[in-house]
């Protein structure tokens, strides 16, 4: 039963103790944060060219397509393994967009079908925080077959960027920033059938410098590689859930390598860079070994929500709606309590953290780059006490008490969910997480080239490689 939100003096629960210690948390603000600002690393046109070339080859179009609804400009933004990715622009809404060719794959009549209607799919899709896919189609380039893709352009660059110019993320950005990866793949996944994305990673979500939003682009051409490659598992072996070596997989892929990004966004470091090659990463992920980074993850809400996606176990997972409803991607109320240690999910005391995000909520002795670090007893304090305790001792105004509570008691439910699960794990739940001892991937059947920044395929990785607590404050 909700504890009474009236006067905590009138409270029936047991005293909180006569002396609590609160201090600030000042928050180290870095460089990354004028990139929450609007600080744009992305690339702007190719830098080959002077500003009068520039112009000169926006104004010539080098290619049409089939309708001529769509242009391209000889301007390369980007260069990958299996694209070039040049300038266009669309004359039906006089916007730019990208112009994406792709090495021909040499697709069968049954292939070509498949993907003419997965694009035709591709193009219904809206959403703010997915980039829009325009339109496809062959061409010819150099004597060579090709496939063109036309895209919403993103300007700002990718994620992969921003995390290599700014280097450590700032907790509101990570949050933000996830969450609306979130809502991109929660729309995929309740389209009908279902989209699944496999080979989400940093390197495709897309970062758009004025307004900050997030967009998870290369979904074209994802179900390209899919198509050409059929018979192959296709992705990229960091970011790859073990099921995938398998082909036998759901949505859940897609959390998986949601977990690996936040990973990603939260250390800066590649998962697996330990690894030498895409058969040790194989060997780890298979016997449900974490990246070392992991362990350098030292908020421990981010650790447990990465821990909770790349589960082993797809049925442990946490799902998109998990994901959203947690505590840590709620929208911003400009009040926020978090875990300042790990919970070890043993002892009654818990070490918490308030941010707060609204300077409207503040009174003299708070400043809105520090954090309330406090210390919350599960079998003796009440959220209310501590609330007003915290008004007492001039942190907020008494009118914000009530949502200071709200704040902590959501916080309290989420550790008691996060308790009762690993209870029930303890007691002999799901076995898999840790992986069946001797598992082969399957060998003998050839695959593509690994995308990821080392070479090999992911078929050939798996043929190639055999087999602390709370404080009491």
């Amino acid at each position: 039963m909700a504890a009474d939100l009236g006067d905590p003096k009138t409270s029936t629960s047991p005293p909180a103790p006569p002396k609590r210690f609160f201090r600030k948390s000042v928050e180290v603000l870095e460089e990354e944060e004028r990139g929450e600002r609007g600080g744009d690393p992305g690339p702007r046109g190719d830098p080959r060219l002077g500003g009068g070339e520039e112009e000169e080859a926006e104004m010539k179009a080098v290619a049409t397509s089939p309708g001529g609804r769509f242009l391209k400009f000889d301007i390369e933004l980007g260069r990958g393994a299996f694209k070039t990715v040049f300038k266009g622009f669309d004359t039906d809404t006089w916007v730019e967009v990208a112009w994406c060719e792709l090495q021909d794959r040499k697709l069968t009549k049954a292939e070509q079908q498949r993907f003419k209607e997965e694009a035709e799919m591709l193009k219904g899709l809206q959403h703010p925080n997915i980039v829009r896919f325009y339109d496809s189609w062959e061409s010819s380039l150099r004597g060579k077959k090709c496939i063109v893709l036309v895209t919403e352009l993103m300007t700002s660059g990718t994620l992969k960027t921003y995390l290599k110019r700014f280097k450590v993320m700032k907790p509101k950005v990570l949050r933000s920033w996830c969450r609306q990866i979130l809502k991109g793949l929660q729309f995929l996944h309740t389209r009908t059938p279902p989209i699944i994305h496999r080979d989400l990673k940093c390197d495709n979500i897309f970062i758009t410098g004025p307004t900050g939003s997030v967009k998870i682009g290369d979904l074209g051409l994802a179900t390209l590689m899919r198509t050409s490659f059929a018979k192959s598992v296709i992705g990229t072996p960091e970011f790859m859930a073990p099921e995938m070596y398998e082909e036998r997989y759901d949505e859940s892929v897609d959390v998986y390598a949601f977990g690996m990004c936040m990973l990603e966004m939260g250390t800066s470091e590649y998962p697996y860079s330990e690894c030498q090659n895409a058969a040790q990463i194989y060997r780890k992920v298979t016997s449900g070994i974490k990246p070392a980074s992991f362990n350098k993850v030292t908020d421990p809400e981010v650790k447990e929500i990465i821990e909770g996606c790349i589960r082993q176990n797809k049925a442990e997972r946490l799902s998109i709606r998990d994901l959203l409803d947690h505590a840590f991607f709620a929208e911003d109320t400009g009040l926020r309590v978090e875990l300042a240690e790990e919970d070890a999910g043993l002892d009654p005391a818990l070490a918490l953290r308030l941010w707060v995000e609204d300077p409207k909520k503040l009174k003299g002795k708070h400043k809105d780059n520090e954090a309330i670090e406090f210390s919350f007893n599960l079998e003796a304090d009440v959220p209310e006490e501590v609330a007003y305790e915290m008004v007492k001792s001039g942190f907020f105004h008494e009118s914000d008490s009530k949502a200071v509570a709200k704040s902590i008691r959501d916080r309290l439910a989420l550790v008691r969910k996060t308790r009762e699960k690993k209870q029930a794990e303890g007691r002999g739940g799901p076995e898999g997480r840790g992986g069946p001892e001797g598992r082969g991937g399957p060998e003998g059947r050839g695959g593509p080239r690994e995308r990821g920044h080392r070479g090999g395929s992911a078929r050939a990785a798996a043929a190639a490689a055999g087999a602390a607590p709370a404080r009491p404050w």
